[in-house]
């Protein structure tokens, strides 16, 4: 089930956050916490190590093979469509990599045992709902992964990791 939080700091930091419970109350510590760690003037105090979060381990999900990343296994329940949202998060997450060309994750996509027919016409729902974001035309088109997609790609990829 999905839940949703939203909340307004009198600072005026806000914060949203929609997904599981687990999710949303981690997320909210993490917010929290971080508005705690400043001092009067406003300014971030120095931070404490932050708790380790269950986070998806992306190098056991994915690898980099021939300069792309990749996914290692594929995955029954999962489409092309998401295939390519796993790929672009790994990419931020592996390589710190904010965009990548569509013919560099179409290839990655192929190459993890997908076959997208065409990977704009695939990626038009995620454009649509926000997780990720397209620039430029054609053959200059390049793709990048928003926030709410890293989101959607990290729930993923915890499911895929069971």
């Amino acid at each position: 089930m999905n839940y949703k939080l939203r909340l307004k700091h009198p600072s005026g930091a806000e914060f949203e956050a929609e997904g599981p419970a687990e999710f949303i109350l981690s997320e909210k510590e993490g917010f929290l916490s971080s508005l705690a760690g400043q001092n009067e003037s406003g300014r971030a105090a120095p931070k404490a190590p932050a708790k380790t979060r269950e986070m998806p381990a992306w190098d056991t999900l994915a690898e980099a093979k021939n300069g792309l990343i990749i996914l290692r296994n594929k995955h029954p329940q999962l489409k092309s469509g998401e295939a390519a949202l796993l790929i672009l998060a790994a990419e931020r997450q592996l390589n710190n990599t904010t965009e990548l060309s569509a013919i560099t994750l179409s290839k990655a996509v192929k190459t993890s045992g997908y076959a997208p027919e065409r990977l704009d016409r695939i990626l038009t729902k995620a454009i649509k709902e926000g997780l990720i974001k397209a620039s430029g035309s054609k053959r200059n088109r390049t793709y990048s992964i928003t926030d709410k997609g890293l989101e959607r790609a990290w729930l993923d990829a915890r499911k895929l990791a069971d």
